[in-house]
């Protein structure tokens, strides 16, 4: 702060001194050397004052060109993320579509197998029926060759008792 108030009471006391200096003129009368110096240091500061504009303005003219190129940029990288989140949500998309795919995919060989399994079932019980129905034919078969035996032999005796 106190570098503003600075140069503003240096401008304000200068351009006083100035306007004395420019009375005694108009009135003919000789400058001091200490007056030429205060009329040189006005010239100073006004030039300085101009610097200090244009700096100040070429500090004006950077922000504005900062401002557009960091707009700009920014105006860059949203279309980039947004092209990004696109091709993301693509991506979810044909995820969805792979993930829908493989629960189909995993539904029909649930039920492939679950058909197997009925009918490896179905043909368990059918072998288990027929075993047992081979079971039950070889036993008959068994005591039928068992009668049939004992016959044979009986008839045997018989022939040999007759002979």
């Amino acid at each position: 702060m106190s570098s503003i108030v600075v140069p503003s009471i240096i401008s304000a006391v200068l351009e006083e001194a100035v306007k004395r200096i420019a009375k005694k003129v108009a009135e003919g009368k000789r400058l001091s050397d200490s007056e030429i110096v205060i009329l040189i240091l006005d010239q100073v500061n006004k030039r300085i004052e101009v610097g200090f504009d244009n700096v100040d303005k070429r500090f004006e003219d950077l922000r504005e060109y900062v401002d557009r190129r960091f707009n700009d940029l920014k105006e860059y990288v949203d279309r980039r993320f947004n092209d990004i989140d696109k091709r993301f949500e693509d991506i979810d998309r044909r995820f969805g579509d792979i993930d829908r795919r493989f629960d189909d995919l995993k539904t029909y060989v649930d039920k492939r197998f679950d058909g197997m399994n009925r009918r490896f079932e179905d043909l368990r019980v059918y072998v288990d029926k027929r075993i047992s129905e081979l079971s039950a034919n070889v036993r008959l078969l068994t005591e039928e060759v068992s009668s049939i035996k004992s016959d044979v032999i009986a008839l045997m005796k018989e022939r040999l008792e007759r002979k």
